[in-house]
């Protein structure tokens, strides 16, 4: 059985300029794994537990020197040279070593930096693509494909300029398609939406994930930019391409309300969900993902009564990739389709733990990034492995969303054209 012979991290930088992790887990048959460990900017309040420094004189309190001493120190001395048959053994380990539900002793991002690198070393010494690795120890017996991307094209909320609501402006392409095909429409639409952004004389610099974070007056003027750069590019909307939005509600809902530029007042739950129903006959959206607040669970079960048979209400701050809340989610029909964010849970096998859970109720699934990202392509073969229906890995710009967009480009190819034995 494989033993880690050496495990050490190091402080590196995410794409907000943030510091991180970089894990290095490299095992008695001399395979090795590297892997570097994402964040989020707007977050759930049920994530696992992020250990910073919050020292001042480092990074303005956001270095990550004491997570980077818990994988050097305490995970290192208790799991090195001890043998485990796969990424669960090992992630039990870990998740026992540390004996808090949120993972506060060790801190999720030092556990989830130990089991992604462990992951692919694991991968590497059976001479198995990742991808191949994380279907086998999920069971997954399906034929491999390339999920449907969701090219997240314009930022708001906290993710941009502060002037649009919803956090992301999606287009989502099929993935009847092939992927390469899919990603050079995404480029054409995303330089396209440039342009038109250009010729308003609106802002197109970008926002955390790469979409462009515009000046523009209401919610509807960034949907309507989307509708128009598919159709300048000869695609129909709503059947060559279709459109999403990561609402992100938690961040306008206030006092049991909801506030958007869109309207004059403030909302009630139920006149939300009418605007919501309204907004979805008009666009036809495909994904729907946080457009309720965590802290609204009735009207999760509300709205997903009202559009869950025609879109799919996509849980992520309300379930944070948490095998209790799905469970609940389930039994109360709160949403209909789940993001997947690794570090949300904190270790690689809690988060396959929660994709049975949503296969089992017939949920779609997301495999997504995080806004503060490195040029890691973990999730991209993670994305492949579980059979996720769609990935989100944000705009198709800037270079640590590009790398798993690359990513699934070269697994694209392995699958079509297998190497000769």
């Amino acid at each position: 059985m494989p033993k880690i012979q050496k495990l050490y991290a190091r402080e590196i930088l995410d794409s907000r300029a943030d510091p991180t992790l970089e894990v290095v887990s490299i095992l008695d048959s001399g395979d090795y794994g590297i892997a570097s460990v994402p964040s989020g900017t707007s977050t759930s309040s049920s994530e696992a537990f992020e250990l910073r420094d919050n020292d001042p004189r480092r990074y303005l309190g956001r270095g990550v020197l004491a997570a980077i001493s818990r994988v050097n120190q305490e995970i290192a001395s208790a799991v090195l040279d001890k043998p485990f048959t796969s990424i669960l053994d090992l992630d039990k380990w870990l998740i026992d070593l540390d004996g808090t539900p949120e993972k506060k002793k060790l801190g999720a991002n030092a556990i989830l930096g130990v089991s992604m690198a462990t992951t692919k070393a694991l991968a590497a010494s059976l001479r198995q693509p990742l991808y191949k690795y994380i279907a086998d120890v999920i069971g997954n017996k399906e034929p491999l494909f390339i999920p449907s991307p969701v090219f997240n094209m314009i930022n708001g909320g906290k993710h941009g300029a502060g002037n649009l609501d919803f956090q992301e402006f999606h287009i989502i392409s099929s993935r009847l398609h092939p992927f390469a095909e899919s990603l050079e429409t995404g480029v054409v639409i995303y330089q396209t939406i440039k342009r038109l952004l250009a010729r308003r004389g609106a802002i197109h610099s970008v926002g955390y994930e790469g979409g462009f974070a515009p000046n523009l007056f209401t919610n509807l003027d960034a949907l309507e930019i989307l509708q128009e750069a598919i159709i300048e590019t000869n695609h129909k909307p709503g059947i060559d391409i279709e459109l999403g939005l990561d609402i992100a509600a938690n961040s306008f809902f206030k006092d049991n309300r909801y506030i958007i530029k869109d309207r004059s007042s403030p909302m009630e739950a139920n006149e939300f969900i009418d605007y919501l129903r309204d907004l979805n006959n008009q666009y036809h959206l495909r994904l729907l993902e946080d457009a309720i607040s965590e802290a609204d669970w009735k009207s999760w079960i509300n709205l997903t009564a009202e559009l869950g048979n025609i879109t799919t209400i996509v849980g992520d701050d309300l379930l944070a990739t948490n095998s209790k809340l799905v469970k609940k989610a389930v039994a109360d029909k709160a949403c209909n389709g789940i993001l997947v964010k690794l570090n949300e849970v904190g270790t690689v096998s809690e988060t396959l733990e929660v994709i049975h859970q949503a296969n089992a109720a017939g949920w779609k699934v997301v495999a997504s990034h995080r806004s503060g990202e490195t040029n890691d392509t973990f999730i991209a073969d993670f994305a492949v492995g579980i059979g996720a229906d769609y990935a989100k890995f944000g705009a198709p710009a800037r270079g640590e969303r590009v790398a798993k967009y690359n990513r699934l480009l070269a697994i694209e190819t392995e699958l079509t054209h297998p190497p000769v034995p």
